[in-house]
């Protein structure tokens, strides 16, 4: 924090008495004397002013505001309790305006931050927040990602402080004064294709009160905006996050295909909790079998061949995940091709439900899930590019029923990959990329090497936390412990560093205040800095 604002400082010593351009919007949306009193100290503490106030308030508020504010205040403002048809607002509306709730203390830099960091053809902004505490001491920092359309559908994660280039936007759309008219707004940006330029701003910039409401909460009043494309699902969960599955206008032919090498016993526990626990029953099982040469196993994979949902198709090649996976898809029947491995195991029967919901969507690309050890400890939970130099699972080791770092591991959200230990992908988006990279990725990071480059089709990836499923973590081929595989390991994670640079240095699901020494989401040390 002392970092950013000295930087600020440097920045307002060249720039004049300068006024801030944009405009403050404040949401009283409950009267609180000392929520006021916070947020208008902090307004009259900027180090430009704004270059209005406008305070917006319930009908029954508004004369109480207007005998309140002249007595506190220092600066001009309007009381409305009309934010579409005060006359008096006109001519504001079509100004570029900062939103925030009563309560909100913002960052002294924070009208210098609006005139320095806002991108010319930005239309909507935000910046990173923290909580502040009865002591009004301010922690708990909120490091967001980059503009993350189902974080936002799912868990609100943007709530207050928002940058708008034109208000009326806002008025227009945000619905009655209430505690999520910023979460209704930015919902409806991406499901109307509002804005297609969200610039992110990786300042913390604006402290919240700790008693936000969440966004469970706000679901009467989304669900009927939510109603046209996916519906609210029951969880039996009190999660402060909402679930959603998208509707499908037909369901599709999913091709699952396992790869395996002897290891009968983990196949036919992953086979018998699909066939079993699987609710969603249009797919067909592809089982690839590698050079087996264990006699029980070659028998058992012959039987299951008999069962009309699977064939066994037989590579002699010999091992390579990327072209195993790539000449089973060849074969596959499917619209829908899903990579699963052979340790994996259903535990949430809509698994493949919810996860077909996501993969049809057209800005949706790669669908990953929520893997468990067999602990029930997270394996996977979303892949974040920069970990280690190259690419790692976010929250691993972290409790199964562990939230996460803002809600993270229970909200369905984008990422820029996800792991093919279990990953959807339709057959259209597979190979438009020329499916897996069977020549430089052999086994490690082609699943990441996919996702990327499902993403430059324009496609947004996905980790679906309500797909839960078992994963026995590399039994069945083991662990990169000889100086072969040590050196096949090294070679995929250069190629991975050299084509995949950029993303590496900034993960937009990610956030450069937090670390990537460790994958848990702690807040970057000084000596990372």
């Amino acid at each position: 924090m002392k970092h950013q604002n000295a930087q600020m400082s440097a920045q307002i010593k060249s720039s004049g008495n300068k006024v801030c351009e944009s405009m403050l919007l404040v949401c009283v949306e409950q009267c609180n004397s000392n929520e006021l009193f916070v947020t208008l100290e902090s307004i009259k503490a900027q180090r430009l002013p704004f270059s209005n106030v406008i305070f917006w308030c319930k009908n029954a508020d508004e004369k109480h505001l207007n005998n309140f504010l002249p007595k506190h205040c220092n600066f001009e403002f309007i009381v409305t309790s009309d934010l579409v048809g005060d006359a008096r607002l006109n001519k504001e509306k079509t100004k570029a305006s900062f939103i925030v709730y009563s309560g909100d203390k913002l960052d002294s830099y924070l009208t210098l931050a609006l005139t320095t960091h806002i991108n010319l053809d930005a239309h909507l902004a935000y910046f990173d927040t923290d909580k502040l505490n009865a002591a009004q001491i301010r922690e708990y920092p909120d490091f967001k990602p980059d503009w993350n359309p189902d974080l936002q559908l799912t868990a609100g994660y943007i709530n207050s402080g928002i940058w708008i280039v034109k208000l009326a936007s806002f008025a227009k759309t945000c619905g009655p004064l209430s505690k999520f008219n910023v979460v209704k707004y930015l919902a409806s940006c991406y499901l109307e294709n509002i804005y297609s330029t969200i610039q992110h701003i990786p300042l913390v910039m604006l402290s919240r009160p700790t008693n936000i409401i969440s966004l469970d909460k706000a679901k009467a009043l989304l669900e009927p905006m939510y109603n046209d494309v996916a519906s609210i699902i029951d969880t039996n969960n009190a999660l402060p996050t909402l679930s959603l599955r998208w509707h499908l206008e037909c369901e599709p032919l999913v091709s699952i295909i396992i790869p395996t090498r002897n290891a009968m016993e983990l196949v036919r526990a992953c086979i018998d909790s699909i066939l079993k626990k699987t609710n969603y029953t249009n797919y067909e099982i592809l089982l690839v079998d590698n050079n087996s040469d264990d006699s029980e196993s070659i028998r058992y994979f012959h039987k299951l061949n008999e069962h009309p949902k699977i064939t066994l198709l037989s590579y002699d090649k010999q091992f390579n995940y990327s072209a195993i996976n790539n000449f089973a898809a060849k074969r596959a029947k499917g619209e829908v091709l899903a990579l699963v491995n052979n340790d994996i195991e259903v535990i949430n029967p809509d698994w493949l439900l919810n996860m077909v919901s996501h993969v049809m969507r057209d800005d949706i690309g790669c669908v990953g899930a929520k893997l468990l050890y067999s602990d029930n400890r997270i394996q996977h939970a979303g892949v974040v590019m920069g970990y280690g130099g190259g690419a790692g699972h976010g929250h691993k080791y972290f409790p199964g029923d562990h939230y996460g770092y803002m809600n993270r591991l229970i909200a369905t959200q984008n990422y820029s990959a996800v792991t093919a230990a279990c990953l959807l992908i339709t057959q259209k988006d597979f190979w438009a990329v020329e499916g897996l990279n069977e020549e430089s990725l052999a086994i490690a990071f082609n699943d990441v090497d996919l996702c990327l480059k499902v993403q430059q089709l324009g496609r947004r990836n996905l980790y679906c936390a309500e797909a839960i499923l078992y994963h026995h973590e590399s039994v069945s081929r083991g662990h990169e412990d000889t100086p072969e595989k040590v050196l096949r390991f090294k070679s995929e994670l250069d190629y991975l560093k050299a084509t995949w640079s950029e993303v590496i240095k900034a993960d937009p699901a990610y956030n450069p205040n937090l670390t990537l020494k460790r994958e848990n989401f702690a807040i970057k040390s000084i000596r990372e800095a």
